[in-house]
């Protein structure tokens, strides 16, 4: 592999944790680009290597506003939502639920995970193999139907630019961040009787609802939509009455 291919992915790859500002992906920059030299030195080319970029960098957009400080830990169950996550938001050839794809996606992930534990960088590969096994190990894709209301897998990420575009912003919400939001519209726009709402679920639930909606809060005042977070479920064409169950489930799950 030429000098020249190996700087064209790197490049692409400094390009992605530049944008980050002042947050550090759980991946990362170091552990990536010690995979691909790795990768590299055992003769794997320009394609491949971009392949396998492009996988990990949708794994880390996905996880982004999860909170796992040991990438091993992430439930089996949610590289199934990452599955199904990358066909319905990456408008890319390579991102479908055919078995050759999801097999790509499921290989340069755990491969990269292999390194990352030969490295010391994470402990063990349970959950990675337990989700390659169930979801690609056969012949045809096998999804986890019944998911947990965890609301914890990344759901959009929304820049902004402030004076005359001198200043750009940009935040990551959740899964269960659109549903406190569609819980907020539902109530009339009153974070108010949100807190209320927060207030009555049962044991601890009802102060980490209210830690959610703080931080919420935080994350939509930083890009300006404080006062209008509706307008971001415009830009989710999944928003619907089936996700505003989901929502209520959640919230009062206590």
């Amino acid at each position: 592999m030429s000098e020249h291919e190996i700087i064209d992915v790197f490049e692409a790859i400094e390009g992605y944790y530049a944008a980050q500002e002042d947050r550090e992906p759980e991946i990362m920059r170091a552990w990536v680009e010690g995979h691909m030299l790795h990768l590299s030195s055992k003769g794997r080319g320009r394609e491949a290597l971009g392949a396998v970029w492009d996988d990990i960098n949708a794994f880390s957009l996905f996880i982004e506003d999860m909170e796992y400080t040991d990438l091993s830990t992430i439930p089996h169950w949610q590289y199934s939502a990452f599955v199904e996550w990358t066909a319905d938001h990456i408008d890319e050839p390579g991102y479908t639920l055919r078995l050759e794809h999801v097999r790509r996606l499921m290989e340069n992930l755990k491969g990269f995970f292999e390194f990352l534990v030969d490295k010391a960088h994470l402990s063990n590969l349970r959950e990675i193999s337990r989700a390659y096994d169930y979801i690609c190990g056969r012949e045809e894709v096998r999804l986890i139907e019944l998911l947990p209301y965890t609301g914890a897998a990344h759901w959009l990420t929304a820049h902004a630019s402030f004076q005359g575009g001198h200043i750009k912003r940009e935040a990551a919400f959740s899964v269960s961040d659109k549903w406190l939001i569609l819980l907020l519209a539902s109530v009339g726009s009153s974070w108010d009787h949100l807190r209320k709402l927060a207030s009555t679920v049962p044991t601890r639930g009802g102060g980490t609802r209210k830690l959610s909606i703080y931080n919420l809060r935080r994350k939509l005042s930083r890009i300006g939509y404080d006062q209008r977070p509706e307008d971001l479920l415009m830009l989710d064409a999944l928003s619907s009455d089936k996700e505003l169950d989901k929502a209520t489930r959640w919230f009062f799950r206590g």
